[in-house]
């Protein structure tokens, strides 16, 4: 069955204080990375007086921030300096930073709530034009220990919640995007494959796509992948196809919603109904559960999912 969704026709929906409260938290520079799991949501804060680039743990229970550690420094290269990515599973983080020229230097660090310290687990060097050579994909706690993983070239490595390796395992071609759910990790390759692996590194099914992921999301009982405009969705056998205006990229999704950026604008789009809305003004964006984390400029804020 093919289902063709337009996002040019959200009506926008704010939520109010009368529908759920809404926690919120301000960061000291504007949130360039954004992660959550359970009730822990993670963010890095670009260039501010006398720091950059930092992760923080915002505990909502209880309630306080942890400024995690930085190994970088914060001299501003003619490529960019910054935090890309960033991932989360119970109390530890892991995020992916770059900095350089023509010769962009891309490392992997981790840290915890508890041991604040950042530690460097990778590190590779890279033309401007070349893709990320680490690519770090979303994490998620479980009773198992959970899984946070990242890509080296064809070798993925899942580990564990405490930072030990749960397992490694090599892909057929380049690893493009990564996630995880329930235990369970979706890995995209280059030429529209993706490959669902267990706890263990054990390939549970593969599918094929038509084209090379931009964005990989698993839920529970869903897959979904986006590549330009096009969001599909595979569950029970089936596909579902939703077409997505320009700019507008797969941020979340649990088994009932994807959560949609772009356009400084957050949607929700309901998988089963294909109805939508614009829930909230921001450029970031990510479930835990059915809650949702929005970054807007220097702000984080926490809330059920309208």
């Amino acid at each position: 069955m093919r289902w063709l969704f337009f996002l040019g026709t959200l009506i926008a929906l704010v939520p109010t204080a009368a529908a759920a409260p809404i926690l919120s938290v301000t960061a000291p520079a504007p949130v360039i990375a954004l992660a959550a799991d359970g009730s822990r949501v993670a963010y890095a804060a670009g260039f501010s007086a006398g720091d950059c680039n930092r992760v923080r743990l915002w505990n909502l229970d209880p309630v306080g921030v942890t400024r995690l550690g930085r190994g970088t420094s914060c001299v501003r290269t003619s490529t960019g300096t910054a935090i890309t990515s960033l991932a989360l599973a119970g109390r530890r983080a892991l995020w992916l930073h770059v900095t350089g020229g023509n010769i962009r230097e891309w490392s992997l660090w981790t840290a915890t709530g508890h041991l604040p310290v950042a530690r460097r687990l990778r590190m590779s060097r890279a033309d401007a034009d070349d893709p990320a050579p680490i690519v770090l994909g979303s994490g998620d706690s479980t009773r198992l220990g959970g899984i946070l993983p990242y890509a080296v070239g064809r070798t993925v490595t899942a580990l564990r919640v405490n930072g030990s390796r749960r397992f490694t395992w090599t892909a057929p071609a380049r690893v493009v995007a990564l996630a995880a759910s329930e235990g369970v990790l979706a890995v995209a390759v280059e030429g529209g494959r993706v490959i669902v692996l267990d706890d263990n590194g054990l390939i549970l099914r593969t599918e094929e796509f038509a084209r090379t992921a931009e964005v990989v999301r698993l839920t529970p009982n869903a897959l979904l992948v986006q590549s330009g405009r096009s969001l599909e969705l595979r569950e029970n056998g089936g596909a579902r196809f939703y077409s997505l205006i320009a700019g507008v990229r797969l941020a979340d999704a649990n088994d009932d919603h994807a959560i949609l950026v772009g356009g400084g604008k957050v949607r929700r789009l309901e998988l089963g109904s294909r109805s939508g809305a614009v829930i909230a003004s921001g450029a970031l964006a990510t479930l835990a559960g059915a809650q949702v984390a929005v970054a807007s400029g220097r702000r984080v804020r926490f809330y059920p999912l309208p």
